[in-house]
């Protein structure tokens, strides 16, 4: 094996986490279906005065999406730090392309076999991690405001029907 044969592997690696660090698909992906949920339910509440549901509805619909903008703002400072660990993956790794690109034509010496497998895995690793531990963290605190979300729509359309 050359180290040129890892040149694609790495540059893959590369766009792999700037993607990772200028793309917020977890924004996208994982809290927008809240977002979503929400701005439906308020505009339940600006229905005619008697098919809207009750007041303490809106008050409950009130704290979770006050307390669904501090999770965005909590959210957008822990991913600083992705986009920082990301970006200086991706620096590495672009030194590491380089050099990958010096010795493309050399065979891998004996005793050095370690170095493709230490180039795959800088190459995939890191992102899926951080993106990863983003994503569980995330989800996690998501969760009980999505299912306080769903437990206000449901009792909101119970009311409406009645």
């Amino acid at each position: 094996m050359k180290y040129g044969d890892l040149s694609s592997i790495v540059q893959l690696g590369v766009g792999l986490h700037i993607g990772t660090a200028v793309l917020q698909l977890y924004g996208e992906l994982g809290i927008a279906p809240l977002e979503r949920r929400i701005s439906r339910l308020k505009s339940l509440f600006r229905a005619p005065e008697l098919e809207r549901p009750s007041p303490e509805l809106e008050e409950e619909l009130n704290w979770v999406e006050a307390r669904y903008d501090l999770f965005k703002i909590e959210f957008f400072r822990e991913y600083r730090w992705c986009v920082v660990a990301n970006t200086v993956v991706a620096v590495a790794l672009a030194a590491l392309l380089v050099v990958i690109a010096i010795l493309a034509d050399r065979e891998i010496a004996d005793g050095y076999e370690w170095f493709p497998v230490i180039a795959i895995g800088a190459s995939y690793f890191p992102a899926a991690c951080i993106f990863g531990s983003l994503w569980i963290d995330a989800q996690r605190r998501v969760k009980p405001l999505t299912t306080k979300a769903d437990d206000i729509e449901k009792r909101a359309l119970e009311q409406g029907s009645a």
